[in-house]
This record gives structure tokens, C-alpha cells and sequence, in this order.
């Protein structure tokens, strides 16, 4: 990875490893000059080994989960490098045509121009190779075996002179002398085009695998109504070339007559010095010395080795922020677990720290003391995150490989292969010391105030002073606070910042009328209640507040973080009437008032201890289930077939070299006949297993929005026949004035010429929910995707070639679920206007008859329709494909964020090992009093269970009560998406965050069983 939250990763770690450094620095020169404090700060962590585990491991979790998506997002990188350097292997550079046909194909040019290139890069030391070369997709044959590739790469390369790579055979890497012939070089290690004659091509590994081929087969390629015959003289696997894994090589001079080309090339290859990877430093040199002789040749130079590489980057940073969005709310867990932790250390040493408070040490020493053991619990735990984090990160990558292996088949597939980089695992580990450590100190501070008697005397701090300044302070700063952040949101228009502030009047309000005489418990129950209040809206009163304003991922964050605040201070200050609750429906058990009060009386006494505790449960409790409750509502919408598909069952595409000039009148003629001419599949189609069959054209121009500054892009516009837009079933988000349904619009663009309708990403979004997908060259301005009428907006399209000029008017924006309707589409008469002639159909569309198999059908189309390139598929089984790898990624998500639970539990664990500790006395007067050594058991093991439900109750409730707007907010840009309620996740989640706490609090439980009443009343 490159970048993190559009950060370079290099100067990330350069900031991160920098405080780092000044840290220990200043830890170490405190150590020297403070030793006293420094053996007193870290004399406590050996003591007690299974309180230190867990501190580390709650500790450890945020470092963990850095660490876990930085390997995640390596993985992608190099998997995707991997992928494209395969295909381009040890080219850099590619010179092509400024001039592109009207189906996107860079155009042919003379051979000669090889030689601007190589007098332009004469002398040039960062140049190694410049080829000319032919590339081209074609149909192949293979004749013994019947099997047949629509799509193989074609490449025609000079028998003579420098290459790019070698074609290595699977036999070695060593390259064999020029002179050698087709048979001896596939008998040695390296095959030569000079071995090659004129109907002799050397195939690939993958594609001789997916033909079943061997040298000597008999392949057959199409181009035009006759197939062309080749013999395969050898088969290469690897070598650095830019072949590709699914292709055949050929003399160029030989490709150039297949194609009707003599002398004319459609690309010149150019190799740097250095290997596949290094070659990539010399781009901008290379392209800088070609761009000024390339312009008036009618040439321009492609850095497609770098611009390969920027992709792979952006894609692997894009997975890593996903993942670290969503552990957040871990994050935010992680941090409370700190606080609690250093908290219940101060409780803990109560008594010895008031002592050395009484002896001289000032509040500094006490901060010092407790920064000393905080640091060696964050190195430790950082240390250990960032290791374990790669090894989830392998966990993550195996169910992420069987995800992507359902989409990607072949040897185009994406194959991950993991992998981690070391500069990830530096910032992983810094990141997380860095972040614990400012906690650290923070919570260092705050357990250093402390009253030097009550400390000596072991005596519980009194409630706090509601009339304090701080009280003061805090009453006032947030109210203000809160009101610039809602004139700030209001006047940027994010709503994040708008509810923000809303969120922090409500809070600030009641705190500051609670130091003019509110009661605690009322101030801080309606400042809850006022939280969940706002937060809980419905969506009818919410949108008029928000519909103007910007929302994105962070309104997520915010509403759980604001709605667990709220959910928690009602009942921490409300417990009174819980315990009263919990004693009336379960105290008539025999022996349970005695545990039930003693269980849930305690925590309840230390309010700010279980309130973080509840709030580290609660919060990721409520992401899980919200996550559920949206990979349930997915699911039914990728259940929903048909709306996906426009109503076809059946894609297929065709070759540009080969068209299909009439698909119906080709599907019912005869096997053999018109352009199947030549093909030996012999298959016939029945024309009434069609209800309709819809072709598109597509051509490449340049696109931008009328009266628009901004420079042209050059995008896919397609052109639709009649057929296709009477009967695709896709709907629009947005349709312009005068036309009052869906059917009409589409019926728009066959009468209406000069009219497009675009895609939902070409259109801004109120809800900025962008998750790393690819961003599209321009969007349209002047209006939202959100509002309800579509105004005059036109886009302004120009052809390539000619430069003629036409503003289109766009009267449709496609819901967002129409995932094959491409950015721009109008009728095919339009189209043929815009681009000067008419356009051959690539795309075709088939609405079946209900007895018709969609995938046979396909399987049959692509035999019958061999010499034409043509690729088929059941769009039914691909939707079902691409619904299991986004059900499968987003439950790895949701079991990342999962890590999360590992804080509360450990929580749990560190709260009923201090509650041991803490409560000796009270035991053994338990003991005395005739607790049985059972009833101590439950009591403990009754209060976690009450700490861990309750919090997992607060969450689940939240999320039950926030995910009704969630999914109806995403209706909103995903037709047929309902609210659907997932009981098995929900009640998994529940179940496995209930076990895990009790097996966590076990031991702490059965330790103060065995507390020995003489033992603890002698306890000091």
C-alpha cells in the first residue's frame, strides 16, 4: 500500500516512528532522573501474572486490528500486482494511436513509426527494448479436442531483433540460442519466434490447459468468415512476457495478414532496464522523452506499468480503510478498556499510593509511576497486536480467497497470495503504542487525584460535588461547542457535524442545570433520554432536518457511539429500579434475593467502572447486530434475480473483429450459414426459446457536462435497440419532468433522439457511503441523487475523430442496483448519429421462455457463435455468485469487528479479578455471615452475567431500534431493499459475547469461593 486515508504510508511512518522515538526518549530520560518512581511503576507487573495477561490483552486488540487490515490490504496489493504483472510482464511503456474506433480500439498505424521511438530514445540508458507488435483478442478452436477459448490474446512479435521477457517453457529459465528451431527450443527451456513459420504458434500454459492442447494440436482461429488453421509448435508458462496466461503467440508479420494489416502495428512495446518490478522507476524519464515526437506522429505513450500498479495500490489502501472504518467502534472499546484499566489499578492501590502521597511524592510521581507501568503494558501489548495481526490477517486472506475463487475461475482469476510488509507491521506497532499511550497518560492524570487521607485510610472516595468550577466548565463549553458544530454542519452541510453538535447541546444542558441544583441522577437520565430521543427519530421527522446536507461513514460511528452514551447513563442511573426489577422476578428462588442483591448491588455502587464497562459491550454488541441486520436486507436484495438483470436471463458479447450483424436472423438460420461459416459446432438454437432478444452498441467518445469547464473523459456510451428497451425492467431513481413512469422514459429514448439516461454513480450522493469503489471520470452537478425530480441537465458528448459536438439531454438516472446498464446509454439510432455511422452490436440480451435453461442456453450460444468471439453467461448464476462473495466479505467484516468483544470480556475478566482483590474483607464477612462457598461462586459469577447481559442487551436493543432508518435510508439507493429481521446471527452474537464472559469470569468466581473467612477478616 501506498496510501492510508489518503495519507502516503511513508510519511505516515515517518510521523508515527518519530513519536515513537521522542516517547522513549523521554520515558527513558524520566526513568534516569526518576528511578525511585520508575522500579515503583513497574515492580506491580510481575506480581500478579494473570491480571497482566489480560491487561495486555485488552490492550493489545486496537494494535491488533491495525496490524490485521494492514496485512489484509498487503495481500490485495501484491495479489493484484501479481495478476497484472503477469499480463504485461517486463513492459513498461506502450505506444498506441491517439485515434480510437468507434467500439474503443486504438487504431492501426504504420510499422515505421517503431523507429520515432527508437530515434527518440536513442542513447537513453533507461530504455532497454522497443518492440512493435500486433494485439488482439481472438476466437480459437482446438481441433482434437473440441474445446474452444472465445477470448485468447493474440500477440504478434518480430521474429528478429530485441524482445520483451522470455517464452520460458515449464522445463527451466535459461534462454536458448537464437538459431534455434520451434522443435528444438520447446525441447530446451526457452521458445523463439525465428523458429516459427508462418501457420506455427506457441501457446500458453493456461490456455493449452483450457483447450486441452499439446504441441502439434490444431487450432483454429476466426477471424472473418473462415477460420485460420495453426499448428501449436511449443508451450510457454513464464519468462516475464507480455502475453498474458490465456494466450497464443505469432510471427508479427503473420498476424499483420490474419488481421489485413501489412506493415501496420496497433502498439509499440517498450521494455526499462531493471526486472518485471524495477523497470517501473524510469516511466516518467521514458515518457517524458517520448511525449514531444510522439504529438505530431499522432501517437501517446501509456505508463501502463505504473498506471497497473497505482490501481493495485488504491485497491489494497481502499480494503485497508474499510476494514479499519469499521473497527472503530473497537477501537473506541479499546480505549474505555484503558481507562477502566488504569482506574481499577489506582483502586487497587489505594492504600500504598496514599502512603507515598503521605512520605512527599507529589502528583507528578504518581503520574510518572503509573505512565512507567502503562508504557511496558502498551510495548508489550503493541509488540504482540502487531505480530498476531498478521496472523489474523492470514485467517482473513483464506476466507477471502474462497470468496473471490466463486467469482474469479480460470487463469484470469484473482489468486490471492498473502502477504505482509514489514513497513505495515512498523506502523501497525507504532500506531497502537502511540495511541495506548496517550490514554495512558491521560488516565495516569486522572487516578493521580486522589484525597491523601481517605487513600491511607482506605476509605471510599465521597459522591461527586455537583457544585464544582469543573461541573461549571463542562456545562458551559459543551453547549457552546455543541452550537458551532450545528451552524458549522448547517452552513457546510454535513450532517455529521449537524447532529455532532445537536448531540452535544443535549448533553451539555442538563449538566450545567445539574451545578445549578439538578439531582445527578435526573441530570444525567435526561440527557440519556435526550440522546436516544434524537437519535431515534423516525425517518419522517429526521429528513426534512438532513435531506440538504452531506451524510457519509461517519454518521454511523456517531449515532452508535451517541445512542450507547445515552442507553448507558439511563441505566447506571436508574439502577435502583433495575435491582427492584431483577429481585421481583426472580427472588421467590430459593436462595437467589441473598446473591441477586449482593450480585447486582455491587457493580451498581461503582457507576463510572461498570458504566465503561457496559458502554465497551454495548457498543460492539450494536455493530454487529446493525451489520446483521444489513447483510440480512442484502441478501434479499440479491435474491431479487431479476431486477438485477433488467429482466434477462441470458448475456453474451461478441468479438468487434468478427460482429454479429443480426442476431435473431443468425440464431434462426441454420447451423453453418451466414457468419458461422466455417464453424464445426453444429449446434442449433430454437428461436421460440427467446421472448426477446435485445442488442447493444457501444462506442467510445469523449464526455463531459454541457457548459462545463472541466476536460473531456473519454467514456462508453451504448446504444440500445428497440427491442432491448421495451422489455428491460430496470427503474430510475430520478426521471426527469413529463415523464411519469419508468416505461415511459425508456420508451423516451427510442423517440426522442438527443436523449441518454445515466448511471446513479455519475450523479452526487447526499450519502457518501463510498467503501473503496472506483470513482467515475466526472459527475454531473446542480442536484442530488436524493431529490425527487430530475432537472434539465445535458451532457455534452464529441466525437474522437471528427470533433462534431452534440449536448444530450439526460432524462433518467438508473436506480443503483442496474449493475449492467453501463454509465451512459441511448438508442442505437443516436448513437449512430453521434458517431457519424452505424455501429456493429457487441452486447446481446436474452429474456428466455420459461421451459429455456439459462445456462445451457449460454453454453450453446457460445459454440454456435464460436467464429464471432461470442462469451455468454446466466446472469442468475452470476448475481448468485457475486451475492455469495459480498455475503462471505461482509461476514469477515462483521467477524473483524467481532475482535471486538475481546474487550469487554477481557474487561469482565480484569473487573472480576480486581472485584477478588477489592472485596476480601466483604467475603469472608459473607463467609461469617453463612454464605456458602456455592453462594459466593453464583454471586460473582450472578454479577458478570448481569454486567455482560445488560450490555448486551443495551446493544442489541439500539441496534434493533436504529436499523429500521438504516435500512430505510438505504432504500433509498437500493430498490427492493426491506426490512428483515436476521434471529440466528442476532442470537449467535448474543450467545457467543454471554459464554465467552462467563468462561472469562470462572476463575476470578471460584477463587473468591475459596476465600477462607479467618484469611480475609485479617486482611489488610
Amino acid at each position: 500500500m501506498d496510501k492510508l486515508f489518503g495519507i502516503p504510508m511513508d510519511q505516515l511512518l515517518l510521523v508515527l516512528v518519530s513519536l515513537f522515538l521522542i516517547g522513549v526518549i523521554v520515558m527513558a530520560v524520566m526513568a534516569f532522573r526518576n528511578r525511585v518512581a520508575f522500579r515503583l511503576g513497574i515492580r506491580n507487573i510481575p506480581r500478579r501474572k494473570t491480571q497482566t495477561a489480560l491487561i495486555v490483552l485488552g490492550l493489545m486488540l486496537a494494535t491488533l486490528l491495525f496490524s490485521a487490515s494492514f496485512a489484509t490490504g498487503d495481500t490485495l496489493t501484491v495479489s493484484i500486482r501479481q495478476q497484472a504483472l503477469g499480463d504485461i510482464g517486463e513492459m513498461d511503456e506502450a505506444v498506441r494511436s491517439k485515434q480510437v474506433d468507434e467500439t474503443g480500439r486504438h487504431r492501426y498505424f504504420d510499422q515505421d513509426l517503431t523507429n520515432t521511438v527508437r530515434s527518440a530514445t536513442a542513447g537513453a540508458e533507461e530504455v532497454e527494448a522497443v518492440v512493435p507488435a500486433v494485439q488482439e483478442r481472438v476466437p480459437v478452436l482446438a481441433v482434437g479436442s473440441s474445446l474452444s477459448e472465445p477470448g485468447l490474446t493474440m500477440l504478434g512479435l518480430p521474429a528478429e531483433g530485441p524482445g520483451i521477457g522470455r517464452f520460458e517453457t515449464a522445463s527451466g529459465t535459461a534462454a536458448g540460442p537464437a538459431s534455434e528451431t520451434a522443435a528444438e527450443a520447446n525441447s530446451g527451456t526457452a521458445l523463439h519466434l525465428d523458429g516459427l513459420t508462418g501457420r506455427q504458434t506457441y501457446l500458453s500454459a493456461g490456455a493449452a490447459e483450457a483447450l486441452e492442447a499439446e504441441v502439434g494440436t490444431e487450432l483454429q482461429v476466426f477471424l472473418g468468415s473462415q477460420p485460420k488453421s495453426f499448428t501449436v509448435a511449443g508451450i510457454y508458462q513464464g519468462g516475464g512476457h507480455p502475453a498474458g496466461p490465456l494466450s497464443m503467440v505469432v510471427r508479427l508479420d503473420t498476424a499483420q495478414e490474419l488481421l489485413g494489416q501489412p506493415q501496420r502495428i496497433n502498439r509499440i512495446m517498450i521494455s526499462n532496464q531493471g526486472d518485471v518490478l524495477e523497470g517501473v522507476r524510469h516511466t516518467e524519464t521514458v515518457v517524458n522523452l517520448l511525449e514531444p515526437a510522439l504529438g505530431e506522429a499522432g501517437l501517446e505513450v501509456d505508463p501502463i506499468k505504473q498506471d497497473t500498479l497505482d490501481i493495485a495500490d488504491e485497491a489494497g489502501a481502499g480494503f485497508s480503510t474499510i476494514f479499519l472504518l469499521f473497527a472503530q467502534f473497537s477501537v473506541a472499546a479499546g480505549i474505555l478498556l484503558i481507562f477502566l484499566i488504569f482506574v481499577m489499578l489506582a483502586a487497587e492501590r489505594k492504600h500504598e499510593l496514599g502512603i507515598a502521597r503521605a512520605v512527599g511524592a507529589q502528583r507528578g510521581h504518581v503520574v510518572r509511576m503509573f505512565t512507567f507501568e502503562g508504557s511496558v503494558y502498551a510495548v508489550a501489548a503493541a509488540t504482540i497486536g502487531s505480530l498476531l495481526g498478521v496472523a489474523i490477517g492470514y485467517t482473513m486472506v483464506f476466507v477471502l480467497r474462497r470468496a473471490f475463487s466463486q467469482m474469479s475461475q480460470g487463469p484470469n482469476g484473482l489468486d490471492l497470495t498473502f502477504a505482509f510488509s514489514w513497513q505495515s507491521v512498523v506502523i501497525a506497532f507504532t500506531l497502537g503504542i502511540v495511541l495506548t499511550f496517550i490514554v495512558v497518560v491521560l488516565s495516569s492524570w486522572r487516578v493521580s487525584r486522589l484525597n491523601i487521607v481517605r487513600a491511607v485510610r482506605d476509605i471510599p472516595e465521597p459522591p461527586t460535588q455537583e457544585r464544582t468550577w469543573r461541573t461549571l466548565v463542562t456545562g458551559i463549553i459543551l453547549p457552546i461547542l455543541g452550537v458551532l458544530l450545528t451552524f458549522g454542519g448547517i452552513q457546510s452541510a454535513q450532517a455529521g457535524l449537524f447532529t455532532l453538535g445537536v448531540s452535544l447541546v443535549l448533553i451539555g444542558l442538563p449538566l450545567l442545570v445539574r451545578r445549578f441544583g439538578l439531582p445527578e441522577r435526573a441530570a444525567f437520565t435526561l440527557a440519556g433520554v435526550a440522546l436516544l430521543i434524537w437519535w431515534l427519530l423516525p425517518s419522517s421527522v429526521m429528513e426534512p432536518l438532513i435531506s440538504d446536507m452531506e451524510q457519509g461513514i461517519e454518521m454511523f460511528f456517531i449515532s452508535g457511539v451517541m445512542l450507547v452514551l445515552g442507553g448507558v447513563w439511563v441505566v447506571i442511573y436508574n439502577s435502583e429500579f433495575l435491582l427492584a426489577l431483577i429481585v421481583a422476578i426472580f427472588g421467590r428462588l430459593k436462595g437467589a434475593p441473598p446473591v441477586l442483591k449482593t450480585a447486582v448491588n455491587y457493580p451498581m455502587q461503582s457507576r463510572f467502572r461498570t458504566g465503561m464497562t457496559l458502554a465497551m459491550f454495548s457498543l460492539v454488541v450494536f455493530t454487529l447486530v446493525v451489520m446483521s441486520f444489513i447483510i440480512a436486507s442484502m441478501t434479499q436484495v440479491f435474491s431479487n434475480v431479476e431486477a438485477m438483470s433488467g429482466g434477462f436471463e441470458v448475456r453474451a458479447s461478441a468479438s468487434p473483429l468478427n460482429p454479429v450483424q443480426d442476431i435473431r436472423a443468425e440464431v434462426a438460420a441454420p447451423a453453418g450459414s451466414g457468419s458461422q461459416a466455417g464453424s464445426e459446432s453444429g449446434e442449433t438454437i430454437d428461436p421460440e426459446s427467446f421472448q426477446a432478444v435485445g442488442t447493444i452498441s457501444a462506442a467510445t467518445v469523449n464526455v463531459r457536462p454541457a457548459a462545463s469547464e472541466i476536460p473531456p473523459e473519454q467514456m462508453t456510451v451504448q446504444g440500445a435497440d428497440e427491442e432491448y428497451l421495451e422489455n428491460v425492467g430496470y427503474g430510475f431513481a430520478l426521471r426527469a419532468p413529463g415523464y411519469d413512469s419508468d416505461r415511459e422514459v425508456w420508451r423516451a429514448l427510442q423517440e426522442e433522439p438527443g436523449t441518454v439516461v445515466v448511471a446513479y454513480s455519475l450523479v452526487p450522493s447526499r450519502n457518501n457511503n463510498s467503501m473503496g469503489e472506483p470513482q467515475p471520470p466526472f459527475q454531473l452537478q446542480g442536484f442530488y441523487a436524493e431529490d425527487e425530480v430530475l432537472p434539465h441537465v445535458q451532457i455534452s458528448v464529441s466525437h474522437p475523430e471528427t470533433g462534431a459536438t452534440e449536448d444530450l439531454t439526460v432524462i433518467g438516472v438508473l436506480e443503483p442496483m442496474a449493475i449492467y446498464a453501463g454509465n451512459i446509454m441511448t438508442s442505437q439510432s443516436s448513437l449512430t448519429r453521434i458517431v457519424g455511422r452505424p455501429v456493429p452490436p457487441q452486447l446481446f440480451w436474452f429474456d428466455l421462455a420459461e421451459e429455456a435453461n439459462a445456462d445451457e442456453t449460454a453454453k450453446t450460444l457460445e459454440r454456435r457463435f464460436l467464429a464471432n468471439g461470442m462469451q455468454a453467461a446466466d446472469t442468475a448464476q452470476e448475481i448468485r455468485d457475486f451475492s455469495a462473495t459480498s455475503t462471505m466479505v461482509t461476514d469477515l467484516l462483521q467477524g473483524f469487528m467481532a475482535l471486538g468483544l475481546v474487550v469487554g470480556i477481557a474487561a469482565l475478566g480484569v473487573v472480576a479479578a480486581r472485584s477478588v482483590v477489592e472485596r476480601r474483607q466483604e467475603i469472608g464477612l459473607m463467609r461469617a455471615i453463612g454464605f456458602q462457598k456455592g453462594m459466593v461462586q453464583n454471586s460473582f459469577l450472578v454479577e458478570s452475567s448481569f454486567i455482560a447481559l445488560l450490555g448486551i442487551l443495551i446493544g442489541a436493543g439500539l441496534g434493533f431500534a436504529l436499523s429500521p432508518q438504516i435500512i430505510d435510508a438505504m432504500s433509498d439507493q437500493i430498490a427492493g431493499m426491506t426490512y428483515h429481521v436476521p434471529w440466528k446471527p442476532i442470537l449467535l452474537i448474543v450467545g457467543v459475547a454471554y459464554g465467552a464472559a462467563l468462561l472469562t469470569t470462572i476463575i476470578p468466581a471460584r477463587q473468591a469461593a475459596r476465600v477462607h473467612p479467618a484469611d480475609a477478616l485479617r486482611y489488610e
